[in-house]
């Protein structure tokens, strides 16, 4: 399973709000076609920080790598719908997951 983990470092709350209201206003627009490519969870946290910095960490988790370069296409086309962005500092990483455990699992 390939995983992507991006945090996102915003300004101010507002920011921070702004951006999550705009994304849960696509998102169901995005999301099958995210499923069809190999997407198959995704989180989103709100960090908390003693520093004041207003962070959201996002999970992407896919089936392989494929499913995660096919995704990237779909990131183009939401990228397009926003005319105006949102000042922000974003820093990736991927990986390869090595274990789980999730107690929702029946």
């Amino acid at each position: 399973m390939q995983i992507n983990i991006t945090i996102q470092t915003f300004k101010t709350e507002n920011e921070l709000e702004l951006s999550v209201m705009r994304w849960d206003k696509i998102k169901n627009e995005f999301m099958p076609k995210f499923q069809q490519m190999g997407l198959t969870r995704y989180t989103t946290s709100k960090i908390v920080t003693e520093q004041n910095k207003f962070q959201l960490s996002h999970i992407f988790e896919y089936k392989d790598s494929a499913s995660a370069k096919n995704c990237i296409a779909i990131w183009s086309e939401i990228e397009r719908k926003w005319s105006e962005k949102i000042e922000n500092t974003t820093t990736s990483y991927r990986g390869k997951m090595i274990d789980r455990f999730d107690f929702e699992q029946k």
